[in-house]
């Protein structure tokens, strides 16, 4: 372990000591991510606060031959931030700026440590939201969501994150500070961004991302419907896009779900219902808010 604690000095004189952990207890925190299943105790864990940083412990990492992983909020569901045992995680969760929000661009530059909730609530005064919204999303981070392509409930009719991120700036798996895309909807040439949403940190480290805004629904309406048998609510999924109408979520409980939700929190769903379907709209108050015969 050599190589690992010429390392851990170097990013200390770098980063500060206290910015680079070393100890084993410690080291467990970053064990594993969503995924507790799997768990490797890193090497080290560095904790930069700036993009520089960011490039100094990756090309640090680099030159000294050791492997590195990036970690969020470690909220993921994939393994995707799962350490190295031989090698040092980095983790963005300090790069915590809303660097802008921008309305009359319908735009935010944040970086990747930002909690997804958190552009949401910062651009709600202004009448806009970022649209997708994994379950985790009170605590997951901006830079996890774009290594892991995250959607959400509303990924039907808005799509993943990578429909909702114009630009970032990347750190190169040998350090140095690239920008892919940025403010306008599209850029000239080889779709690099497209290629780097959802790599899971293999192309490099996001520290900081240009994401689109989307305008607040003027009314939301959601409705519940039961039926005897999860065949009979797929079909009628099928049913509804197939009519051309796409909600904002549409999502499906069978039996033992329902059965479960109302042992935690009695719903008061349909009794003896073998499956519900619960859709929301949005959009125009017209066409939100007509009865619908089901």
């Amino acid at each position: 372990m050599k190589d690992i604690d010429a390392l851990a000095a170097r990013l200390r004189e770098t980063l500060g000591p206290e910015q680079v952990i070393s100890d084993r207890q410690e080291l467990r925190t970053y064990e594993c991510d969503g995924l507790a299943h799997y768990k490797v105790i890193p090497a080290l864990v560095a904790l930069p606060r700036t993009a520089d940083e960011v490039a100094a412990t990756v090309r640090a990492c680099a030159e000294a031959g050791v492997p590195f992983v990036a970690r969020g909020s470690g909220t993921g569901l994939s393994g995707g931030a799962l350490p190295h045992a031989e090698g040092v995680l980095i983790v963005t969760s300090q790069l915590r700026r809303i660097l802008e929000v921008a309305p009359q661009d319908e735009r935010a530059v944040v970086e990747p440590g930002v909690i997804n909730l958190q552009v949401t609530k910062a651009a709600t005064p202004d009448g806009y939201y970022y649209a997708p919204d994994p379950s985790s999303q009170q605590i997951c981070s901006i830079g996890g969501n774009v290594a892991e392509n995250s959607g959400g409930a509303h990924c039907l009719k808005y799509g993943f994150t990578a429909h909702h991120v114009t630009g970032a700036r990347v750190v190169t798996p040998d350090g140095d500070l690239v920008q892919l895309g940025g403010r306008a909807p599209d850029t000239p040439g080889y779709d690099l961004l497209g290629a780097f949403v959802g790599s899971e940190g293999t192309l490099g480290i996001t520290t900081e991302v240009t994401v689109r805004l989307t305008r607040l629904p003027e009314s939301v309406s959601t409705l519940l419907a039961a039926f005897r048998s999860t065949d009979a609510a797929g079909a009628a999924t099928s049913a509804i896009i197939g009519a051309g109408v796409v909600p904002a979520a549409i999502e499906m409980m069978d039996a033992l779900a329902i059965e479960a939700a109302e042992a935690a929190v009695h719903c008061d769903y349909p009794a003896g219902a073998g499956a519900v379907l619960i859709v929301e709209l949005d959009g125009p108050a017209a066409g939100t808010k007509k009865k619908v015969k089901i």
